[in-house]
């Protein structure tokens, strides 16, 4: 069993998705999908699958991509932004991060920008400063590349903190627009998760140019064994030599 949560971009259910995270429970997992991943059976990024066919669109666009998913919950974005509006935490920073960000969380970058910094070794983040932390993505560091993978690793850093400080997003589900949710089980899976679980993303990816647009090309869609097997197909290398078993 697992589930996707997902965080609407812009207000409403008919828009894109911007943060896809799949939890895993039997693997004790968040797995981070980037937003800009290109399904070639949606013929469009992954982020337009559930405007485009709601929870039954997401769900098959993941597999297609090699991620068994069976539940999904779709969380508003003004619903995500009240609950966030009620947290502070602390984050720690392993180095100086320097970005553009828009004028506010909900405009574009293009209509005005603002610079903003976080320093190590941690920063307190509650309001705008907790949006600029999960949502940059332009470095104003000279020859610094930058892309949705920062920004995951960002998330990651966030939602371990407030599992680890036993802030939950309270209202949520109480929330006068609240998720849009596939099945009571999906709840059940996303009760399980702890701050020690694995964050991973879906990083095996190359930049592409389909249709005109500019997407992320997953590199191998099919998934990796599990990191004992990996070790183990290695002690078994060095023992008997590549390209052979025990039995030969």
């Amino acid at each position: 069993m697992a589930t996707v949560v997902t965080v609407m971009d812009r207000p409403g259910f008919d828009q894109c998705t911007d943060n896809i995270v799949v939890v895993q429970p039997r693997r004790r997992r968040l797995l981070w999908v980037p937003r800009d991943l290109w399904c070639a059976d949606l013929g469009a990024r992954v982020n337009a699958a559930y405007r485009l066919g709601g929870h039954a669109q997401l769900l098959s666009s993941l597999r297609g991509l090699g991620v068994e998913v069976d539940h999904s919950i779709c969380v508003p974005r003004d619903t995500a932004e009240r609950a966030l509006g009620r947290v502070t935490v602390t984050v720690p920073v392993a180095e100086p991060l320097h970005f553009w960000y828009p004028l506010s969380p909900q405009t574009r970058i293009q209509d005005g920008r603002k610079a903003v910094d976080f320093q190590p070794p941690s920063e307190e983040l509650r309001g705008e400063r907790l949006h600029q932390w999960i949502g940059a993505r332009h470095s104003r560091d000279p020859g610094r590349a930058t892309s949705d993978l920062d920004r995951i690793r960002r998330q990651q850093v966030l939602v371990r903190a407030l599992l680890r400080s036993g802030q939950p997003l309270t209202g949520v589900l109480s929330d006068p627009e609240p998720p849009a949710i596939s099945s009571s089980d999906a709840l059940a899976d996303l009760a399980k998760v702890r701050w020690w679980w694995t964050m991973a993303a879906l990083d095996q990816v190359v930049d592409r140019r389909i249709d005109g647009q500019m997407v992320l090309e997953l590199v191998d869609p099919r998934p990796r064994p599990p990191r004992w097997r990996r070790g183990l197909a290695r002690v078994t290398t060095l023992l008997v030599g590549p390209g052979r078993t025990r039995g030969q």
